[in-house]
């Protein structure tokens, strides 16, 4: 599908909204503490793998035939922050630099110490991106071992790298002891912090629109119920983009779900 620039906007940030509200929200997890010291609590252990299902989700790539092109959420979103159609008064600011941040946490490469493979007998430091085990971890928490082959060769390219060669068999038999290590326990510590970014995406987000928002909407007259519609801009013209954009202004009407918060500095040092 083609779409102007103004309509391929709107889609990228209404999908976006959607899956981080699908991953903060109250019924997923809770904020506990005070800030600074805050931290973000899954419900249950379930909640977490969902989490991390629809993370993986939110940095894949989108469907060429939706939106026109065949890139990841954050890379659009910040095709978005770097050409903005509704900015009003720096209104993008925020949401700019939250979208910066969390693409550089997600880039930096961490070594992970003293890692024990009791299933091939091996203990390594392993050098490893943040994004790379987040969404290998997503992939394991969605799909039953036997659909894990993109798992296993993402596994030996980065086994490899460090130097480790690994058969097809040593990354099918590592895959649990790998997930554990790394979804139970690093994915685990960084979970507040990430929950820390998309909150804070969705909140740049929100602030970003608000302009937008209070320019269309015209109330009609009513005696019962209050009734409104929006004007569209001109550059939205087919039908699906006038929906997402209908359902956007809608959306921005309320805050996100969640305050924002500030997750404790000793949740942000290792890994």
């Amino acid at each position: 599908m083609k779409f102007t620039d103004t309509e391929r906007e709107v889609i990228i940030i209404k999908a976006v909204k959607e899956l981080i509200d699908e991953m903060v929200n109250f019924e997923i997890g809770n904020v506990i503490g005070n800030d600074p010291y805050s931290q973000f609590q899954f419900s249950s252990r379930t909640h977490k793998k969902f989490f991390n299902i629809i993370l993986v989700d939110f940095l894949s790539c989108s469907d060429k035939k939706v939106l026109g092109e065949q890139s990841t959420y954050l890379s659009a979103l910040q095709s978005v922050c770097d050409s903005p159609k509704f900015e009003q008064n720096n209104s993008i600011e925020n949401l700019k630099n939250c979208v910066s941040d969390f693409r550089q946490w997600l880039s930096i490469e961490v070594v992970v110490e003293k890692i024990w493979l009791p299933s091939i007998e091996l203990e390594t430091n392993l050098s490893i991106k943040r994004v790379e085990f987040i969404k290998i971890c997503g992939n394991i928490s969605k799909h039953n071992f036997s659909r894990l082959s993109g798992v296993v060769k993402e596994l030996q390219t980065i086994f490899n790298r460090n130097g480790i060669t690994l058969s097809d068999d040593n990354a099918l038999v590592i895959i649990e002891e790998f997930y554990q290590w790394f979804h139970d326990d690093i994915f685990s510590y960084h979970s507040s912090a990430i929950a820390e970014f998309l909150n804070n995406i969705r909140w740049g987000i929100y602030e970003y629109l608000q302009p937008e928002f209070h320019r269309p909407i015209v109330y009609e007259p009513s005696k019962d119920i209050k009734r409104y519609h929006y004007t569209y801009p001109d550059e939205i013209k087919g039908d699906f983009a006038k929906h997402c954009y209908w359902e956007l202004m809608n959306d921005i009407r309320s805050k996100p779900y969640m305050k924002k918060f500030q997750v404790t500095e000793y949740l942000k040092m290792r890994y």
